[in-house]
């Protein structure tokens, strides 16, 4: 009722093709279907896509020789413009509701990719944090908003277990190495859940997965100090 009341209030639109939507929807099923969804052949440690026919799982050239505390990633779509447009809306401009729409294609992900399967059953869903400074400036974090929403769709538990204990320069135009020494000592894992993590599985939820550096530095704080039992990362868009 109270969706029914604000859509006639406030019409929405579709953000992407600016339809008029219904529902608390803010991506239409038409745009959310044409998104560019990650898919076979990818690579099995970072998830990355490639094209042509590989008929077998492989590991990419960036992740040879490479240790990656986490077992696998998986992102749900492509970096292409349409949607890093999306990430910018709800990281930048405040947009928290696109999370909403968002988090059905991390569900997708989680049913389709094979890998999650039991380990998916009993894992909690953890999200990156954000500095509280970043956070206070941002009015949100959009990887808890994903976490959430995804939480209420697969029913899996979301803990916000992580916390950033520095501030950490923008990542943007940084290598790899350099982002894992931006990011060395900026995590700790929460008093109050220490105890909820260990022996447990771990779905750590972001917006990008680029080189990693992030998910990796997580999940080593998670697997040392909270003793999680396997860390697996899951991201809306693989950069």
């Amino acid at each position: 009722m109270i969706n029914r009341i604000l859509d006639f209030l406030y019409p929405a639109l579709c953000e992407l093709c600016q339809t008029s939507l219904s529902k608390g929807r803010s991506i239409c099923s038409t745009c959310l279907n044409q998104l560019p969804r990650v898919q076979d052949p990818l690579c099995q440690q970072c998830g990355e896509p490639f094209d042509g026919n590989i008929g077998q799982d492989f590991t990419c050239q960036n992740c040879l020789g490479l240790t990656h505390d986490f077992l696998f990633a998986r992102a749900s779509l492509k970096g292409l413009p349409t949607a890093f447009h999306l990430v910018h809306n709800l990281k930048y401009r405040r947009k928290f509701f696109l999370a909403r729409d968002l988090a059905q294609l991390l569900h997708e992900t989680i049913e389709e990719e094979t890998r999650f399967g039991n380990f998916a059953k009993d894992a909690f869903l953890v999200p990156v944090p954000l500095h509280w400074r970043r956070q206070q400036w941002r009015q949100g974090n959009q990887a808890y908003e994903l976490a959430r929403e995804l939480s209420k769709r697969c029913h899996l538990p979301c803990l916000d277990a992580l916390r950033r204990i520095r501030p950490t320069n923008t990542q943007t135009k940084l290598n790899r190495s350099q982002r894992l020494s931006n990011l060395k000592g900026a995590f700790e894992v929460k008093k109050a859940h220490l105890e909820k993590i260990r022996n447990s599985n771990i779905i750590l939820v972001d917006d990008v997965f680029t080189t990693g550096a992030t998910a990796h530095q997580c999940t080593r704080v998670l697997r040392r100090e909270a003793h999680a039992d396997n860390v697996a990362i899951l991201t809306l868009v693989r950069g």
